[in-house]
Formats: structure tokens, sequence, C-alpha cells
């Protein structure tokens, strides 16, 4: 008899509402998954205060504490800048953490989608710093937004034609992002209690190889020996909209699944 699959939660980039990755969904869902998603706290304008990172770390945890407590094991699958939310969200969350307090469920895996990853302390912008390609990012008091579609396409779209890629870039523009989640500090690194694997993007001109493999190698430093798994696929930043398929299938291999 197989064990139960763990739940999966979706944790969207920057600028990026869930629904842009309703076609990975889809294909989790066809291989058995239950897919949970969280919207970014950060992404859209604010009638009232607007929120920052520590803000979306608290929507993460509470969707998979309501998991967890329900005795769920749960994977959290971030992407981009939904890399260090995460990471600030699962303090107390690991299911190794939970167990040692007599509860059931937990995090068992992290599946970071070529993601930002800080070293505790440090920001998202402290960690992609000049090696990120954001020169379709434009400031607008406390938001950001995407200035040119074109070349926001060229970017993380690499992997589509022009054609294909500029259509999604027009949607993507229409969205904000607050500025200060790129500045707050990281305190919690969750890579040093939960066993991490990394869907690398071989073809990501946003967040580029050479970056993932930097913050792979940070990672690393303070895992105890243990190593972050790769699991390429071919394709650009915005794999959730390029290669949706691809993805699933990448995230299905970290978790052991036959593909």
């Amino acid at each position: 008899m197989s064990l139960p699959k763990p739940e999966i939660i979706i944790i969207p980039g920057s600028f990026a509402p869930l629904k842009y990755y309703d076609p990975v969904v889809a294909d989790f869902k066809a291989h058995g998954y239950s897919v949970h998603g969280v919207e970014l706290e950060t992404v859209g304008r604010r009638d009232t205060a607007a929120p920052g990172m520590y803000d979306d770390a608290a929507a993460i945890a509470a969707l998979t504490s309501r998991l967890a407590d329900e005795g769920k094991d749960v994977v959290l699958v971030p992407h981009s800048y939904g890399g260090v939310p995460t990471c600030e969200s699962a303090k107390g969350l690991a299911k190794s953490v939970r167990e040692k307090e007599g509860k059931t469920g937990g995090i068992v895996r992290i599946v970071f989608v070529s993601a930002l990853v800080p070293k505790e302390g440090e920001s998202s912008k402290d960690t992609g710093g000049s090696d990120m390609v954001i020169d379709y990012v434009g400031l607008e008091g406390e938001y950001m937004y995407l200035t040119d579609p074109v070349r926001f396409a060229e970017v993380n779209l690499s992997d589509l034609s022009p054609e294909e890629g500029l259509p999604w870039a027009k949607k993507l523009i229409q969205n904000q992002h607050l500025a200060i989640s790129f500045v707050q500090p990281l305190t919690y690194a969750a890579y040093k209690d939960i066993p991490a694997s990394w869907v690398f993007l071989e073809q990501d001109k946003c967040i580029s190889p050479k970056l993932q493999n930097q913050m792979i190698a940070n990672m690393e430093t303070v895992m105890g020996g243990r190593k972050v798994e790769r699991f390429p696929v071919d394709a650009g930043h915005c794999v959730n909209i390029s290669q949706p398929a691809g993805l699933s299938k990448a995230v299905r291999k970290a978790l052991g699944d036959a593909v």
C-alpha cells in the first residue's frame, strides 16, 4: 500500500497572483496531489497600511499550520521572491520539530523554484543584488511596478517566442509589488532544519544559473553536511507559464514520485 502524498503549497513570485500558477496546480492534481496556494499580501495596491514580507510569511504560516494540525505532511514550493517569506514562515512548523512536541504533520520538504533564498539577516535585495536582471522594474512611492513588457518577456519568458511571451508580459505588468518586502531581512533560515530541493532553471535570465548556484552553496554551508539536490528544467524564469508540466514533473521528482 502506497503512502499518502503530501499536501503541496505553492507560493508565487513577485508581481504574480496565484492564478498564473493554475496550469501547474492542474498538473499536480492530475497526478494525485492535493494542492493549495497563497496569495501574496504584497502583490497589488492596498487602501490600508502596506504589508511587507513578514505579512506574506504570516499568510503562508497560517495555511501550513492548518494543514499540519490536520496531521498532513506539507511540501512548500516557492518560486522566485516567494523563497524569502517561505523560509520566514516555517519556524516551528517542520515535521521534525512538531514531532518533538507530540504533534503530527508539518513541513517535510521545501522545493525552491529558482527562488531568492537569503542568509539569515539578509534581504531579497542583499541576495539578488546586481546579479539579478530587473532593469524593467520602476518605483513609485511604496510600490514597484513593471515598466516594459517587451523587456520583461525577454528576461522572464526567454524560452517562449516574443509572440507567445508578450501577451503574458502585458498581463503581468498590470500588477504592482510592495517594495518594502525586498529589503526586510530574513530572521529564520528554514533550510537549516527542513530538507530542501531546488528546481534549477537553466535558461533563467532573471535569477541566473550563477546566482542559483551561489544561493545553493550558501544554504549548504549551514545545512550540517546535507546537500540541496538539483532538478534541472530547460526553462526561463516564469516556468509556471512557459512549461508548467515540466515544473510539476521536476517537483514530483524531488518528492521521489515515479514520473
